[in-house]
Formats: C-alpha cells, structure tokens, sequence
C-alpha cells in the first residue's frame, strides 16, 4: 500500500530536518512535499502533513525539482519548476508541520537544482533552460530568499554543489 501510494507520486529528492526527527519528501510528477515522522526505533515513516508545491492557480504539469532544509531546521527550501519559482516554508519545531513563507521567481527558466551555501547566507541556483546560476541571499531570520541580481552564464546548468 504505501509503495503503491508513493510510486504514484513519484518521489524526487528528501531532506531530513535537523532534529532527524522529520523527513521533508518532494515528489517530481504530483509536485507535492510530504512531511514523514520518522520513527527510528521501528524503522517507518508516517505521514504528518501534504502540500502542494504549487500555486492554486496553477493549471499546467507539475514537477517538483529540488529540496533542501536550512543549518538551524527553521526552513524547507523546495524548487517548483513547473512554474519556475522558490518556495521557502516555516518549519513547526514540535510538529514538523510546514506554513508557507513564499513564493519567488527562480531568476530564470527550469529551475533543476540549487544547493545553500554552507554559511547559510547564500542559494545558488541552476535554471536549465535559460542558461544561467542565479545568487539568492537568505535572510537568516525570516528565511526569505532575494535575488541578487548576480548571476553567471553556464550551458544548460542542472546541479549545485559547494566542495570544500
């Protein structure tokens, strides 16, 4: 049953909270993000909560491209690129359940990865179509990202990673 229930969604790309008590699942095909409690003592996964990723308006195909959970576990950072933005939650602490903080343009077109800078201060996103990594600051407090307005010019640019 739970196969079946997430083989229809297709699952993308987790990210654990920091507590690892929480497990942040974004499904590619249905675009949703799936909060599981994990229980480590039993080895499962519940469902606590499903979001869509997308906006209510949107009509067209979903997909979800990326996932990411900030240093401290205050945000869940979520790429939809079926409608080529950012989408930034507030973490519940005790519940692990996600509010909705925002919706931003990812800079360009198919969004298909991004990675935070290991500071906190930084996302740095991969937008395929257009060609070009994008500079996002993140506001530590509220979690809201901001486009720089920095951005470089790469072909068909799909991963970010930071290599110390």
């Amino acid at each position: 049953m739970a196969r079946a229930f997430l083989a229809y969604r297709s699952p993308r790309a987790f990210a654990f909270g920091a507590s690892g008590q929480f497990v942040y699942l974004l499904t590619e095909l249905s675009a949703e993000l799936m909060v599981l409690r994990w229980d480590q003592a039993q080895g499962r996964l519940s469902l606590v909560q499903t979001l869509p990723v997308t906006s209510n308006a949107f009509t067209g195909v979903k997909n979800g491209a990326e996932i990411a959970v900030s240093r401290d576990g205050r945000f869940v950072y979520v790429e939809n690129r079926a409608e080529n933005e950012l989408v930034v939650y507030r973490v519940n602490g005790e519940s692990g359940m996600l509010s909705l903080i925002q919706r931003t343009s990812s800079g360009g077109e198919k969004p298909w990865g991004f990675a935070i800078h290991p500071s906190g201060k930084w996302m740095l996103v991969a937008n395929q179509h257009s060609g070009k990594v994008n500079v996002f600051a993140i506001d530590p407090a509220s979690g809201r990202l901001s486009d720089t307005g920095e951005s470089a010019n790469m072909p068909t640019p799909v991963a970010i990673d930071f290599v110390k």
